[in-house]
């Protein structure tokens, strides 16, 4: 029983980083079902019973996620151009969407993000990603290694941990808020299991370390 659910989360998982991959792409029920190697009509049944929304909802909402960050960090894209790489024909169809689901036009939000209600938005798709990931650890999860030093960027985060993602505390233009530098990563012995969708290892553990220890430091 273990290994056929253990089977049908790695399918999933498979169709999760498809889409994540290919949001520019026509993205469609039988291209998703064939991805997990379902009849699209299973594959449709279980999509939704194990993330709580449709195949349909899930990439509409990865798109749009994808859009707020390009309207809040990419001044060069146009809001056109972004509609367009979010599937919509025409800006005003984008436009009223994300009013709807922001309470802000594209380039109120350009100009000044609201990020409490951008959260509550994508509560369902974090949501969705968070039902196949570990929700205990045993030490058989945790690996010991030495790691070169390795020049990273990281983002410093003060405050709730449900908020990362959304830059809240230092300085950003545009009002969005962040406290960024390139630190050197030093040797440790010990790590943290910390799951990433792709395979940047390295960058996840030491920038979620660099978070942890400042967290302790500053007691958020």
């Amino acid at each position: 029983m273990k290994a056929a659910v253990h089977n049908y989360h790695v399918r999933m998982q498979r169709v999760l980083d498809h889409i994540d991959r290919h949001l520019d792409e026509d993205l469609d029920l039988d291209t998703a079902s064939g991805v997990a190697a379902f009849s699209k009509y299973h594959f449709h049944r279980q999509f939704t019973a194990t993330f709580g929304l449709s195949v349909y909802r899930y990439i509409q909402l990865a798109r749009m996620k994808r859009a707020s960050y390009r309207l809040a960090y990419r001044d060069a894209q146009s809001v056109t151009e972004i509609a367009m790489d979010a599937g919509y024909d025409a800006p005003d169809a984008f436009a009223r969407a994300f009013r709807q689901r922001f309470g802000q036009s594209p380039s109120s939000f350009r100009k000044s993000p609201d990020w409490e209600p951008w959260l509550a938005a994508f509560g369902p798709l974090d949501n969705a990603r968070s039902k196949l990931m570990h929700k205990t650890y045993t030490p058989d999860d945790v690996t010991i290694r030495d790691v070169a030093p390795t020049p990273v960027a990281i983002m410093e985060h003060r405050g709730d941990p449900a908020t990362i993602g959304s830059p809240s505390s230092g300085s950003l233009p545009g009002g969005k808020q962040a406290d960024c530098r390139r630190r050197q990563a030093q040797p440790s012995t010990s790590s943290i299991p910390i799951r990433a969708r792709r395979p940047r290892a390295n960058i996840t553990w030491t920038c979620a370390s660099a978070w942890i220890g400042q967290s302790k430091q500053t007691g958020n």
